[in-house]
């Protein structure tokens, strides 16, 4: 998915160090990205990390969903990819019995 919000570099005081855009689901800011974040002021590279889903309606004011805090790198990677891998919701469920392209059934 492409976005026309550039990457954010901070979330909440954090740096970003990895972010994919995600697709909004309703109801949701419509610019989203997942992300690792440093946790705390640490050296490149030190632990711990946390991970959000972010969004953003102009690239300027960020919103996040509860994170998963204090993950070692393995783990926030983990958490990264989880996140980013979870579908979209798309809208309601079709009703049961009918496929998308087939005919309704006559039954006369």
């Amino acid at each position: 998915m492409t976005s026309i919000v550039p990457v954010p570099q901070q979330i909440n005081g954090h740096p970003v160090l990895a972010a994919i855009a995600a697709a909004a689901r309703p109801g949701e800011l419509p610019f989203q990205f997942i992300v690792i974040c440093q946790q705390h002021q640490a050296p490149p590279g030190g632990e711990p990390y946390v991970t959000w889903r972010a969004g953003t309606r102009d690239g300027t004011d960020w919103v996040v969903e509860n994170g998963h805090y204090d993950l070692s790198w393995p783990e926030a990677v983990a958490s990264f990819v989880s996140r980013a891998s979870l579908p979209a919701i798309v809208g309601p469920a079709r009703p049961a019995g009918r496929r998308g392209g087939d005919p309704p059934q006559n039954s006369s």
